[in-house]
């Protein structure tokens, strides 16, 4: 399974477009970012991503990890992101 199950704060929220796209940053040693998003959200998780960035509390998120890769400079970037769903962000605080 590719299942994806985190704790940690939303950061660097991008509501433009299809999908809103955000961080969740983990609590850890080391600064740790994971990159998220939401395929064609609705404007109540729009406003729950926007309350928990702008309130710093801690959530917990469940998704699927998901790949996709294109060519830049004659390059393969390949990029690792979790696919996830509103009802699948919590605040744990």
């Amino acid at each position: 399974m590719n299942n994806f199950i985190g704790i940690g704060t939303i950061v660097d929220v991008d509501m433009n477009g299809k999908a809103l796209k955000f961080n969740l940053s983990l609590q850890q040693d080391r600064p740790c970012l994971i990159p998220c998003l939401i395929f064609d959200p609705n404007d109540e998780s729009k406003d729950l991503l926007a309350q928990s960035e702008a309130s710093v509390q801690t959530v917990w998120l469940q998704g699927r990890i998901i790949s996709n890769e294109y060519e830049f400079n004659g390059r393969t970037v390949r990029k690792i992101s979790v696919m996830t769903y509103p009802s699948n962000i919590r605040s744990i605080e």
